[in-house]
């Protein structure tokens, strides 16, 4: 059976790109995280923008599900909006909050992230997508699993 993750692609109005530093991995990454059972993708986008951000969202489209089968793992990918709330600085997960310009990511980011971003820039709708995994992402998830994360 597959993990189930739910990230979103908050844009502002200079349409730039917000990303959260995590505390787990040293690397920027969209708001996002793990599907509760019971919960839809799109309300546990919603809740992890919440609580990684401090900031409310509205979702407006869904860019694509990106699948990893070697790690059994779907990701849904959501455009959003800020609706309300305010910054967390120092969260439970998030390490810092910072918006980039999607010409000028970060170099230290989780894979695959760039190629969302690429793909929601360049207006994909519910795009189903294979990834296929690089060594860098597999050690990322091996390390994360052996956290418990």
């Amino acid at each position: 059976m597959y993990t189930q993750g739910a990230f979103v692609i908050v844009s502002n109005e200079k349409r730039q790109i917000l990303l959260v530093k995590r505390k787990d991995v040293p690397l920027w990454d969209l708001p996002g995280g793990r599907v509760d059972a019971g919960e839809t993708a799109e309300a546990a986008a919603v809740r992890e923008v919440l609580e990684e951000t401090g900031y409310t969202a509205a979702l407006s489209a869904k860019i694509g599900v990106y699948q990893r089968p070697k790690f059994q793992d779907e990701q849904h990918v959501f455009a959003g909006n800020i609706t309300g709330g305010q910054a967390i600085v120092n969260g439970m997960e998030t390490a810092g909050l910072k918006w980039f310009s999607p010409q000028r990511l970060p170099f230290f980011m989780v894979p695959n992230r760039k190629r969302q971003i690429k793909d929601f820039m360049n207006g994909a709708l519910d795009a189903n997508i294979i990834l296929k995994d690089s060594r860098m992402l597999a050690a990322i998830d091996l390390f994360k699993r052996r956290l418990g994360k």
